[in-house]
């Protein structure tokens, strides 16, 4: 079965014709007069509307664009100036950082040096020899609280037991 539908298509002559589809032929029906003329410069009333619009700009809003693109600009100066810092920062702290671990490890490489050049059992020999030292015994300790700190400071003498 045949489908019929119209099609209005510009020629060259920018006048419309009319045609017609009978199956898979196109059939040239009447031409059709412009409906509406066209102008000269071929841009549609909305656009020359919204051109005349874009035109006319108050200076109000051209200064609020001003003022606005000014604080942009120095938001982006301020958070670049941040960046800097914080990069400079970062570096110095890498830096501080690995002073550190070179101190640390030659403060451990020292105190590895002292404690094996130590030898206790000749200490303890030499105190209990030459020294006449002895371990002390249960009469002679005494018990301190030291409320948290790791060392108890004596300022008199530990009293007689009694």
């Amino acid at each position: 079965m045949a489908r019929k539908s119209s099609r209005r298509v510009n020629s060259r002559a920018e006048q419309q014709e009319r045609y017609e589809v009978w199956g898979n032929t196109v059939r040239k029906a009447e031409a059709i007069p412009e409906e509406r003329p066209r102008r000269k410069s071929g841009v549609s009333r909305r656009a020359q509307r919204n051109r005349a619009r874009a035109v006319q700009m108050s200076r109000g809003y051209v200064v609020f664009l001003a003022v606005v693109s000014v604080a942009a600009l120095l938001m982006c100066v301020r958070y670049l100036k941040l960046k800097a810092e914080i990069t400079t920062q970062t570096s110095e702290i890498a830096s501080l950082e690995s002073a550190l671990n070179e101190l640390k490890a030659d403060n451990d490489a020292l105190y590895n040096t002292v404690t094996a050049s130590v030898d206790l059992e000749q200490i303890r020999k030499e105190a209990m020899d030459r020294l006449g030292m002895d371990y002390p015994n249960e009469d002679q300790i005494y018990q301190f609280d030291t409320s948290g700190n790791s060392y108890v400071r004596q300022y008199k003498d530990v009293p007689d037991a009694e």
